[in-house]
């Protein structure tokens, strides 16, 4: 069996393992939720699934049967018969994820229940395919001899790859840093140094996708993801599904900042300030790691980022209603929290004393690398989950 998606975002081709068995819609259903809210009980899955309970019972024993549940000691959970607590295995399936950014290359490793097992980060003044591609498949044998897990259970890699689509059919229109890779066919050249066929999609909807079943997305269903890195993107979510839009563009929102004559308060910018500011670095990846809050040149960045941040979040909510608006991306969880906390956004006028209901800004949940981790969970999306 193969997954083709070569015709629309994700880009590549997604060939199972020979031990992959498919996933009926309820069962996705059931794999989504134990991964996104963790154990449950067989007792509560009939209601939060809309599905009866000899269903129910019928899923939960396949599931068993293949291992890709674990079973708790009986807990009482009122009168009645005790339920069973339902988990996900952990060690039953993998996903590789890489993200390449202008400047850096990560590689992730995600197990079945969504942890994550182990991230790799490399500084890369050269992101060409002739330094990149090597580079990868020393960091993939780094990461499974430190984790020890059996590269046998991997069903497949994604990769969040910076840029827009262009074409038919689409390809990426990368970043200057990635120039390289402009006619490039990602997933292909990729896809020998992960060993494992490779599916890839704009950098900021990986991230969108990690924040959507690892972060807020698991009690919030619908919101806009704003990714900050040496430049700017984001994704959008809805009802727990990233939607793409036309040629998978959907959340280029850096194109609302040129409009307005903004700017864009991104993280090279950043970079900028704190230079000017008696702290100079290489590297966005070199200053992430570096600076706090009191680093000479930050808070003066949060007051510039504020204002646009504030403006997009204001016509995001008017044009897609999101519930929340998350600040993700490269920047240190710390930062994004003061970030969102500093957006103070407009409002029109009332209507009969009720003002227009905007989204409420938030910091992303994720921690680490969100768009290696994102694009390691879209294999294992593609294959088990809702």
């Amino acid at each position: 069996m193969a997954i083709i998606t070569s015709a629309t975002p994700p880009l590549g081709r997604l060939d199972p393992p020979a031990w992959f068995k498919p996933v009926s819609g309820g069962g996705r259903a059931m794999l989504d939720l134990l991964l996104k809210r963790g154990p449950l009980s067989q007792a509560s899955l009939p209601g939060l699934l809309d599905l009866s309970q000899p269903s129910v019972a019928r899923l939960v024993s396949g599931f068993q049967a293949e291992g890709m549940v674990q079973t708790s000691a009986r807990a009482a959970t009122g009168r009645g018969n005790p339920s069973v607590m339902l988990a996900l295995e952990p060690d039953y399936a993998f996903g590789l994820g890489v993200a390449a950014a202008g400047d850096a290359v990560s590689i992730a490793l995600v197990d079945f229940a969504g942890k994550v097992r182990g991230v790799e980060t490399v500084a890369m003044p050269d992101m060409s395919r002739a330094a990149v591609v090597p580079r990868l498949a020393a960091l993939r044998a780094d990461l499974i001899r430190k984790t020890q897990v059996d590269p046998s259970r991997i069903v497949g890699a994604g990769v969040g790859f910076a840029g827009f689509f262009v074409g038919s059919p689409p390809r990426f229109n990368p970043p200057g840093l990635l120039a390289d890779w402009l006619e490039a066919d990602v997933a292909a050249t990729m896809a020998p140094a992960l060993e494992t066929s490779v599916i890839c999609d704009n950098s900021a909807t990986t991230a969108a996708i990690a924040e959507s079943l690892l972060g807020v997305g698991r009690t919030c269903p619908t919101f806009a993801y704003l990714h900050l890195t040496n430049g700017f993107g984001g994704g959008l979510v809805s009802d727990g599904r990233v939607v793409r839009g036309a040629l998978g563009n959907a959340g280029d929102f850096g194109g609302v900042w040129w409009l307005l004559d903004e700017g864009y308060p991104n993280l090279e910018r950043l970079r900028v300030h704190v230079h000017d500011k008696g702290t100079p670095f290489d590297t966005i990846e070199d200053m992430v790691n570096a600076i706090r809050l009191d680093t000479p040149g930050v808070e003066d960045w949060v007051r510039e980022a504020a204002g646009p941040f504030a403006k997009l979040s204001f016509l995001l909510g008017h044009m897609v209603a999101p519930e929340k608006v998350v600040i993700g991306g490269r920047l240190p969880g710390w930062l994004a929290q003061h970030l969102a906390e500093s957006v103070v956004l407009p409002s029109t006028p009332p209507r009969n004393g009720m003002p227009f209901p905007l989204p409420q800004i938030v910091a992303r949940q994720v921690e680490g690398d969100s768009v290696a981790i994102g694009a390691a969970i879209m294999p294992l999306q593609a294959l088990f989950l809702a």
